[in-house]
């Protein structure tokens, strides 16, 4: 065993020698003289400083307010205590291989770098700085003017392993490759001017679930989770917490697995964030991209809740655990770019984007999502989303894809899908404003109900090949550019009550019996203009109700096709609900005699049959012999002759009355007494009220004849019949002529 005194301690320090033992034996050297070397005259110290190796430091190195302007560098050491190197001012500190019972360093003031490589630093010390635990090393509000490094340094500690609150960082810490920390990593407040590099680092044995602790830190570089050039991956048992930190480059997370270990349990403080949590990061600021890449295993949701990001990507081989959790929170949280979730990425758990701003695409195709929390997969409600959203060949399993009252400035594209929620919702765009398409087609399918109401899209509603197993309801949705409603299979019932649209693309004979379209409002068809095809459309409606036929009547007339419009409108009466036998007789008669007012022309075949009858009727000799005129003079006259005849004329002085010099004659006029009986101007004039001829005002039936009163009774029948039709073809085609 070598033991060095102060003389040859200070006789190799003013040489720049490194101090060590000869080749076999044992270093032995007294803290207390390695004090007294650092409290000489830095100029009787070699630039180069102190360098110790291979040597045992016995007795406890305290450094406690001293100043050393020249390096300090232990090699391979042991020391038997733990240093205390409280408010300290140190050019640079150097525990290189050395094993270390605990750091004391708080207030710690270093020009250059602190490194700790391949050391292994074992202690549960406690200082003012925690009441309630302890740590293997503390470096609070210390200052590092260069770089903190750890490269495969082992820190151990039954509390925390490092505990650095608002720690001062002037370079990069660098916690590299076989690091380990058998205990939490505290750096609340910390100011780092360049990364932290965690590059293969473990972190075990959490303190209270809390593996790494960033809260409120600030990085002006970089933040890397990431496997070494050997392959060994980064582990980290336990939570990282980053909330309210502010990062200026980006945050990379490559082949890591991130497993917290249960929930926050201890005496002391509590948490309310939510159990299960692998990394929480509300009110996270990252300048750059935020990538998770490669194999990563997270068995804990990512929460980055009101944090803002330029790009946020997860890889595909990456694989997020968190049945009935959050997997990726991104409530309120601001994206300056895209959200990209690889295609084959596996999620268990809900993605949350309740409230959240992506200025650019969000990107989902192809990835697979199973037990959500409640019960949405995605959970985008209030969501602003600048680009596209992108969820084609997504595939869900017990849970919607949900976009409540949503804004998306481009297509919403989820063809070829397959969405399974039975007895729930699949895909809800509920109150979403789509400033594109809406794709549901091209396979698309739908386990579950597609609910769109009061949906505002500025593009069209593609369904064309879709399958809808639980039907759709669109109450009151617009779409600007059409809908194209081909699909694949009949879905159980399709509610568009209230909505609108320009054009109507269907397969018009695949539409389910369970179709609400009471206020639905189109421009147009897009092929199918066989009123026929319609109207059997309609009738296939369980519930009756009249708008749908109005709206397919005014799509039929604004495109030129009157006659098609006004068979619906028929058809619209026809399946009118019964209010009682009278009626319906009557509405009956309505619909056969002139169509309900838009068949005015089968009026006049009535009045033609009425004529017709009338006519054969006035042409039989019973009826002509019941038939009478009277000349002023009081003549009756009968159909074939004067009947009775009264007392000539007497001329009278004011010369009113003189008989004629002509001799009567004969004749069944009276020789133009009475207007001759004419049979067809007499049923006419019988039959048509708008036309006098004269006929019915003179030849009337005599009652008291045989037959009279029976005449009497036909012709006032035909003349009231001949005033309803008269009156309906009047009323039928004025109707017509108002504007639909």
């Amino acid at each position: 065993m070598t033991s060095f005194g102060e003389a040859a301690l200070l006789r190799a320090c003013r040489a720049g020698q490194v101090v060590r033992a000869s080749r076999g034996e044992e270093l032995v050297v007294d803290a207390d003289l390695v004090r007294k070397v650092c409290r000489r005259d830095p100029a009787e110290i070699d630039p180069r400083g102190l360098v110790i190796e291979g040597a045992r430091i016995t007795g406890g190195l305290d450094l406690t307010g001293m100043a050393v302007t020249f390096p300090l560098r232990f090699v391979g050491c042991v020391f038997d205590e733990p240093l205390d190197l409280d408010g300290a001012d140190l050019h640079l500190l150097a525990l290189d291989g050395c094993a270390v019972p605990g750091l004391l360093a708080n207030g710690l003031r270093v020009r250059r770098d602190l490194d700790l490589s391949r050391s292994r630093i074992t202690g549960d010390l406690r200082t003012p700085a925690s009441t309630s635990s302890t740590a293997a090393v503390w470096l609070c509000e210390s200052e590092i003017g260069g770089r903190l490094l750890c490269l495969d340094t082992l820190i151990e500690s039954e509390g925390r392993a490092i505990q650095a609150d608002r720690i001062r960082v002037g370079g990069t810490i660098r916690l590299l490759h076989r690091f380990e920390a058998r205990g939490a990593l505290r750096l609340i407040g910390a100011r780092v001017e360049g990364s932290l590099d965690l590059t293969g680092a473990s972190l075990t044995r959490p303190q209270q679930d809390l593996a790494l602790d960033l809260g409120d830190a600030e990085i002006g570089g970089s933040v890397f989770l990431i496997d070494d050039q050997t392959g060994r991956r980064p582990l980290v048992r336990g939570r990282i917490d980053l909330g309210n930190t502010r990062i200026s480059g980006h945050v990379l997370i490559r082949n890591a697995t991130i497993d917290p270990t249960g929930p926050v349990t201890g005496v002391n403080y509590t948490s309310g964030r939510s159990t299960g949590t692998a990394i929480s990061a509300p009110g996270l600021v990252v300048g750059g991209p935020l990538g998770i890449e490669g194999e990563c295993r997270i068995s804990g949701g990512v929460d980055l809740s009101m944090g803002s990001f330029s790009t946020i990507q997860i890889s595909r081989e990456s694989v997020f655990t968190v049945p009935g959790g959050r997997a990726l929170d991104l409530t309120n949280a601001e994206l300056r770019s895209r959200l990209l979730i690889e295609e084959g990425a596996t999620v268990e758990g809900t993605l949350r984007l309740a409230g959240a701003h992506i200025r650019g695409d969000l990107t989902l195709r192809g990835t697979r999502w199973s037990h959500p929390e409640e019960t949405s997969v995605i959970s985008a409600q209030g969501a602003v989303i600048d680009g596209m959203v992108n969820m084609r060949e997504v595939k869900t399993e017990g849970g919607r894809l949900g976009f409540r009252a949503a804004t998306v400035g481009g297509v919403v594209n989820v063809r070829n899908a397959r969405l399974h929620n039975p007895g729930g919702q699949a895909l809800s765009l509920e109150q979403a404003l789509i400033r594109g398409p809406i794709l549901l087609s091209a396979g698309f399918t739908a386990d579950g109900e597609v609910v769109l109401n009061r949906c505002a899209a500025e593009g069209r509603l593609d369904c064309d090949d879709g399958t809808f197993t639980a039907g759709i309801k669109a109450v009151s949705a617009t779409t600007r550019e059409g809908m194209r409603l081909r699909w694949a299979e009949v879905p159980p019932h399709v509610d568009l009550t209230g909505a609108a649209t320009t054009v109507l693309a269907d397969d018009v004979t695949r539409w389910p019996s369970d179709t609400a379209i009471s206020g639905f409002v189109y421009d147009r068809f897009d092929d199918a203009w066989d009123w026929r095809q319609r109207r059997d459309w309609l009738r296939s409606m369980t519930s009756y109700d009249a708008s749908p036929y109005e709206q397919a009547a005014r799509v039929f007339r604004q495109h030129g096709r009157p006659v098609e419009a006004e068979h619906l409108l028929m058809e619209l009466r026809r399946r009118a609900p019964r209010r009682g036998w009278i009626r319906d007789t009557i509405d009956a008669l309505y619909g056969l005699t002139v169509g309900y007012g838009y068949r005015p022309g089968r009026v006049l075949w009535l009045l033609g049959a009425l004529l017709v009858l009338v006519y054969a009727m006035l042409l039989t000799p019973a009826v002509q012999e019941t038939l009478r005129a009277t000349d002023p003079r009081g003549n009756v006259y009968a159909a074939d002759g004067r009947l009775v005849t009264v007392e000539a004329a007497t001329p009278e002085d004011d010369s009113t009355v003189t008989v004629s010099r002509r001799d009567p004659r004969p004749g069944p006029c009276g020789d133009g007494q009475v207007r001759c009986f004419d049979p067809l101007f007499y049923t006419v004039d019988t039959v048509v009220p708008l036309l006098s001829l004269g006929q019915r005002a003179t030849w009337y039936p005599e009652t008291r004849t045989g037959g009279g009163s029976l005449v009497s009774g036909l012709l006032n029948v035909a003349g009231l019949l001949g005033w309803l039709l008269s009156t309906v073809v009047v009323l039928s085609f004025a109707r017509l002529a108002r504007p639909a």
